[in-house]
């Protein structure tokens, strides 16, 4: 034996190489699926769609102490019910909003910690994001059961520490994209040509990470798409109803 490495355990080393990169990255374009026709991957690992009869309207990136409030408010005055899903940076910022937020008879679910783009982080920061969010969820007395990662983007190392708290994470079939316009009806037409039964719809009750004030256009379209919803006869639910 030399002090070379043999070539066969060269391959074997590039080999499992590759395969660690695959599992870490691959599995991120289950973003796509809410163009795929299947509501949910092979042991709920990540899901689309929900099975019941209804919509669920959820809301991400809060909460805000000015666009949490005026979606509560607004979600109020049309008589429908939302899940938001919390970051936890913020929810350790403004605890008593959570609380408001499950007083209003809404569903209040993890978001992770910090708002960053997975596909760019490792294994180890993932971990440590789910575990932080835990942490400032059990603080307000919230125990998530869903959870929805950054920008959704869910790697290998997503959904496997997401599974281990006992969560199934969540993505959508329909979304505003509020980031990218300010046309409220280009909002809403987005939206309701997803609009069917078992659908989970994106929207946003922040612009900290986004295009300033465009929780507002959202919230402005949610009227039109409600208008929709009621001509369809479609119930809107909260998640926990849709699946349940």
């Amino acid at each position: 034996m030399t002090g070379t490495v043999p070539r066969t355990v060269r391959n074997l080393a590039a080999g499992a190489f590759g395969a660690a990169l695959a599992v870490q990255y691959v599995p991120s374009t289950v973003t796509l699926g809410q163009w795929a026709p299947f509501e949910s991957l092979p042991g709920r690992l990540c899901r689309w769609r929900g099975r019941g009869d209804g919509v669920a309207l959820t809301f991400d990136d809060g909460p805000s102490p000015v666009a949490t409030p005026a979606v509560l408010d607004r979600l109020d005055r049309l008589g429908l019910r939302a899940t938001f899903f919390a970051l936890g940076s913020l929810v350790a910022r403004d605890p008593d909003l959570v609380a408001e937020v499950v007083r209003r008879g809404h569903q209040v679910e993890t978001h992770g910690y910090d708002h960053r783009h997975h596909l760019a982080r490792s294994p180890r920061w993932v971990r440590r994001d789910l575990r932080a969010a835990e942490e400032a969820m059990a603080a307000v007395g919230v125990r998530p059961r869903w959870y929805r990662p950054s920008y959704g983007q869910a790697t290998a190392a997503t959904l496997w520490e997401a599974r281990r708290h006992g969560w199934e994470t969540v993505l959508w079939s329909a979304w505003g994209r509020e980031w990218a316009t300010d046309r409220v009806d280009e909002i809403a037409a987005r939206i309701n040509r997803r609009l069917r039964p078992g659908a989970i719809v994106l929207l946003h009750d922040n612009d900290r990470f986004g295009r300033p004030g465009m929780w507002k256009t959202g919230l402005d379209a949610l009227d039109v798409v409600a208008e929709e919803l009621d001509r369809r006869g479609l119930r809107v639910v909260t998640l926990e109803e849709l699946v349940a």
